[in-house]
């Protein structure tokens, strides 16, 4: 999963826990917390890194992949609308 370290993707990673899913978090842990991880193994990186990407897919056992790495404050979008739209539009087209 993407974004497991902040608030929403680190319950997801909870969730999946408590279901006896092994979870696999990528995160930048730019607005995320290592702790908030919980049992998931954590690979720090970019979700726009495609080689890093093909390279975690490739070597664990990915049955299902959930994307929760998006900024989202509205402010600092709007002061940076192109580093919202690598990250929201380019990470998720480098990611699919």
């Amino acid at each position: 999963m993407t974004g497991g370290a902040g608030y929403i993707g680190s319950h997801a990673s909870k969730a999946l826990a408590r279901a006896g899913y092994q979870g696999i978090v990528l995160d930048n842990l730019s607005a995320g917390h290592r702790e908030a991880v919980g049992d998931a193994e954590l690979i720090e990186g970019e979700v726009g890194d495609v080689t890093l990407v093909r390279h975690i897919l490739r070597d664990h056992q990915i049955a299902a992949v959930m994307h929760f790495a998006a900024l989202l404050d509205v402010g600092a979008s709007v002061r940076d609308p192109i580093g919202y739209y690598r990250n929201n539009v380019g990470g998720t087209l480098g990611l699919l």
